[in-house]
């Protein structure tokens, strides 16, 4: 293959690897940052998530691509023995509570007040963190995601 041709290929190849490439991973303990209610208006027990790796899903209860990912990552916390929990960034509790009792939400439901927004610069969902079993972050994927993708994050 001729130099150019070589190049161009690497330049793709760098190309789509930076289109896969996530967000960047938040550091600190993202468990512990967990300080807003649930939808019954609860603090959350941050012992229901302990000694387990966990997907925390940032979503609303209007977005499609939340609502498409929302039972993907169900399905990776279930198939690799994890925690899921989501955090709802906009809309109202009853929408929230609708959308984890249509979807059969197994984890925890928080409403954030806009803390964790801010903190995790949360600018379009879906957002999902793995967060290990210390409790910090080992992954952030931005957008739509499969069962594949989050299963194999849960097992790295």
């Amino acid at each position: 293959m001729p130099l150019n041709g070589r190049l161009g290929l690497a330049a793709i190849v760098m190309v789509v690897a930076a289109c896969h490439r996530g967000p960047k991973v938040p550091e600190g303990d993202i468990l512990a940052s967990l300080t807003v209610s649930n939808l019954a208006g609860d603090p959350l027990d941050l012992a229901s998530l302990a000694g387990k790796r966990t997907l925390l899903l940032f979503v609303t209860p209007s977005c499609t691509h939340c609502l498409a990912t929302i039972p993907h990552a169900i399905e990776a916390a279930h198939e690799r023995e994890a925690n899921i929990a989501a955090v709802f960034v906009a809309g109202d509790r009853d929408r929230a509570q609708r959308v984890v009792d249509q979807l059969k939400f197994p984890g925890p439901a928080l409403l954030d007040d806009g803390t964790l927004r801010k903190l995790y610069k949360v600018d379009s969902v879906p957002y999902t963190l793995v967060v290990g079993k210390d409790g910090h972050a080992t992954d952030a994927f931005e957008g739509e995601q499969s069962t594949v993708t989050l299963a194999d994050a849960l097992a790295n």
